[in-house]
């Protein structure tokens, strides 16, 4: 059974464009949420109550409990996607070769006006592969991601990156994504207009 449901799981993530073992993506998922544990698991009395206040509380008939979170919890969803994002992404070594550049260079643009984006983890840095194409990087996305606000979640920028907006329309009308938007050949500065809006 166990076989079973680990093939059916590696079958998932490949269909879902994840070349990944279910284990390494359970790793990705604990950084995940250990990176969201005050929020996804609160210690009593530190939601801003204190014990006196919760006691208070009690009395008066309130339930001081912390809510269970379900598999259909947006923050439980979040997590996921912000596992799925740190699995799918690329190393320092792998974002060099892809771009033809040296690990150093790539950790300069990490750290420096940050025209590429990254995040720490302890498998060191983590370059998200949607800024990416099989040929190298997106067009114009060094000029987009200095005006992504620092600080911003992964996820709440993979969102925007892959969400048609009406300003950015096609030739036909259509909206098109900024991601999609870049790889037609449209100018950046419009993408980095709606960038500097996120915050």
């Amino acid at each position: 059974m166990a076989k079973t449901s680990t093939l059916a799981a590696i079958a998932f993530l490949h269909a879902h464009g994840l070349s990944v073992d279910p284990g390494d993506l359970q790793t990705a998922l604990a950084e995940a949420i250990a990176r969201h544990r005050a929020v996804l698991h609160p210690v009593p009395g530190r939601e801003g109550l204190t014990a006196p206040e919760e006691e208070v509380l009690r009395e008066g008939g309130f339930d001081v409990t912390p809510r269970g979170i379900g598999p259909d919890d947006p923050l439980v969803r979040t997590t996921a996607e912000y596992a799925a994002i740190l699995q799918s992404s690329l190393g320092t070594r792998d974002a060099a070769a892809l771009l033809g550049v040296s690990d150093a260079r790539i950790r300069q643009r990490l750290a420096g006006r940050r025209t590429l984006l990254g995040v720490e983890t302890r498998r060191g840095w983590r370059l998200p592969s949607f800024q990416f194409t099989e040929a190298g990087e997106v067009p114009g996305w060094s000029e987009v991601v200095t005006e992504i606000p620092p600080g911003l979640s992964l996820v709440a920028v993979l969102r925007w990156f892959s969400t048609p907006d009406a300003d950015l329309e096609a030739e036909d009308g259509s909206p098109r994504s900024p991601r999609d938007w870049l790889l037609a050949g449209g100018p950046p500065d419009a993408v980095a207009r709606l960038a500097r809006d996120l915050a």
